[in-house]
């Protein structure tokens, strides 16, 4: 399974060269991984298995397993076992889990003048945050212009649920010495300005890659069938919309049981289950665990709808969800429930992909006209808009990106462009 965070990133790694950018990678090695040419691995200390080896645990384990704790049986709800574990992972990982990185990176960095390689930029990319302190020590040591990506904010991260304020002076200290921030939306690009009034800040969205989706799309289902990829967030999206909406359609017979499959696809939280049987959908709600990327894609491709599960903070106006991107690329009807309306429901008028559905009675119109057009052809329609749904291409985002970097390259290495791209450590998370 891909962490999705490594997508923008990687894409970065492979389109930039394309606008006159080589890519120099730094980045922890991972055992069975082929690397490029133009990539500095470096070694990777884990903090929070270290905890656990001291305290003679299961490095493997979370420790709800390890302890017999239960978990939560309402989505976006924590028991408080689970609230203090969270806490003092928080605390003992502060200030965030890949701080064990930064003196591998930080010497490596170091190393880099020798090598004769002329820097005329540098990219940090975040979550994790650690990426931006190493991005700090970096812009020092190299003299060169510093932007710093954020693909998740900081500590204006409305969905966040660590205790931020602890986070803020950190946040001030790092970007301070920053020349440029990018964000993935407009909503946060107007919260960062509000807080750095005197710096560059850009938005440039996420993407897909037209290279991943150049294979025939598979048949469709025979079933009419919503398909969701993805991670829950601790309950922090929320399919109990859809769930009270499609227990009311079979109820009232007017879309039968037999035909219908939701299906879930990624790590199953420990409410999901409990929430499917308490709307009695056991007949219909399919609960899959992890598939590696190129299957996810072909599941979506082959799905009559796909289901998009909005941050169930109202307040969150600025998050478009990076399943979005892959969604527009595989070809198929959106549809998005809950939440609140912002950049993703502009992004699905925009392309006429699919529909953000914010109401009961609105999720349940559309499912009895795409079940409609199902029943009567076998298929569910798509009326996406090509030339708009390119805007969101991975090629586009590095266009965009480059543009940043030729407004702020400066120095000797500036002719030849080279940028080093900081990337987050892309390796399991530790779990309690």
């Amino acid at each position: 399974m891909e962490f999705v965070g490594s997508v923008r990133p990687a894409a970065l790694v492979k389109y930039l060269p394309r606008f006159g950018w080589e890519v120099i990678v730094l980045t922890p090695a991972r055992a069975g991984v082929r690397r490029g040419e133009n990539v500095i691995e470096t070694g990777y200390r884990d903090v929070l298995t270290d905890w656990k080896v001291r305290f003679k645990l299961d490095r493997e384990r979370g420790l709800h397993e390890q302890f017999g704790l239960t978990t939560a049986s309402q989505p976006g709800s924590a028991l408080f076992h689970t609230r203090l574990l969270n806490f003092v992972k928080y605390i003992l990982t502060y200030p965030d889990e890949r701080k064990g990185w930064i003196p591998f990176a930080v010497d490596a960095v170091r190393k880099i003048p020798s090598q004769n390689l002329d820097i005329s930029a540098i990219v940090t990319t975040s979550p994790p945050i650690t990426s931006h302190l190493i991005g700090r020590r970096a812009k020092k040591i190299l003299g060169c212009p510093w932007i710093v990506d954020l693909r998740d904010l900081w500590t204006q991260n409305l969905g966040e649920r660590t205790p931020q304020f602890l986070q803020v002076g950190l946040e001030k200290r790092t970007l301070r010495d920053a020349d440029a921030l990018v964000t993935v939306s407009e909503p946060w690009a107007s919260r960062l300005k509000h807080r750095y009034p005197d710096k560059k800040i850009y938005s440039i969205t996420n993407g897909f890659d037209p290279d991943d989706y150049s294979s025939p799309a598979p048949l469709l289902t025979r079933e009419f069938s919503i398909t969701y990829t993805g991670q829950l967030y601790e309950g922090q999206r929320d399919p109990s919309l859809l769930f009270e909406v499609v227990r009311g359609l079979i109820d009232q017979n007017a879309i039968p049981a037999e035909d219908l499959r939701i299906r879930f696809y990624g790590d199953i939280e420990s409410w999901l289950p409990l929430l499917v049987a308490r709307h009695g959908l056991e007949r219909v709600v399919e609960l899959n665990g992890p598939k590696l990327r190129k299957d996810v894609m072909e599941l979506q491709r082959e799905s009559q709808l796909l289901l998009l599960l909005p941050w169930s903070d109202p307040r969150e106006t600025g998050h478009h969800s990076a399943k979005l991107f892959e969604y527009l690329a595989a070809g198929r009807p959106v549809l998005a429930v809950g939440g609140s309306h912002g950049v993703l429901t502009e992004a699905l008028k925009e392309t006429g992909a699919g529909v953000h559905a914010l109401s009961a009675a609105e999720v349940r119109n559309f499912l009895l006209k795409a079940y409609a057009e199902f029943e009567k052809d076998g298929r569910v329609s798509y009326n996406g808009n090509s030339p708009a749904i390119a805007q969101y291409s991975h090629p586009e985002m590095a266009r965009r990106f480059a543009q940043v970097l030729d407004s702020i390259a400066t120095g000797p290495g500036a002719e030849t462009k080279h940028t080093e791209v900081t990337l987050q450590p892309d390796l399991p998370r530790q779990t309690v």
